[in-house]
């Protein structure tokens, strides 16, 4: 899960050769959809003992979302989850997906 500017959230199960910009899947904070995300991975998965999250908040996210993905652990029953920096080639492809990220001016 890449969490990342204006309240947005994305999800991929790719490596690098995998993920695009057409393969970085876009879902909302809500029962429909992150809910529906992770529930469906989990019922995918080979072993679902060995299920386990990884959450990437970028730069551009706020605490709150990241808050929210937590609680989404709970409620969907995933004990085993991560976090972790978002990977420089995962980070490309999502600033290609919103339109690049602008660091805040320093205050």
């Amino acid at each position: 899960l890449i969490i990342g500017k204006d309240n947005r959230i994305f999800y991929h199960q790719l490596d690098q050769a995998g993920l695009n910009d057409q393969t970085l899947m876009e879902t909302s904070f809500d029962r429909e959809g992150i809910t529906k995300v992770i529930e469906q991975a989990k019922r995918n998965a080979k072993d679902v003992t060995k299920f386990t999250v990884i959450i990437k908040p970028t730069d551009d996210a706020v605490y709150k979302n990241f808050v929210d993905i937590l609680d989404e652990m709970a409620i969907t029953k995933s004990e085993q989850y991560g976090v972790t920096d978002i990977k420089p080639w995962e980070k490309a492809i999502y600033d290609k997906k919103v339109g690049g990220s602008t660091p805040a001016p320093a205050q």
